[in-house]
């Protein structure tokens, strides 16, 4: 079976000696977002587009307390 997958959208950020690419793709399966680390080794997460709105959310909650620890260590 021949595996066709499409690209929608591609962005990437470096962030101090590590490089994140962030992929809205399509296959056989559905449309899914495709988180990568590269580091040295590469690792990565896949969402279904299903979730994303659901992991956009919980991720901000994350991102809100880890600034308020970032905000306590510069005090």
């Amino acid at each position: 079976m021949e595996k066709i997958e499409k690209e929608h959208m591609s962005k990437h950020v470096d962030i101090e000696s590590k490089r994140f690419f962030f992929d809205v793709k399509e296959n056989h399966k559905g449309k899914y977002l495709r988180i990568t680390e590269l580091s040295g080794g590469r690792s990565c997460i896949v969402i279904p587009l299903g979730g994303v709105k659901l992991f956009r959310e919980r991720l901000g909650e994350i991102i809100e307390e880890a600034q308020k620890l970032i905000e306590e260590e510069e005090i």
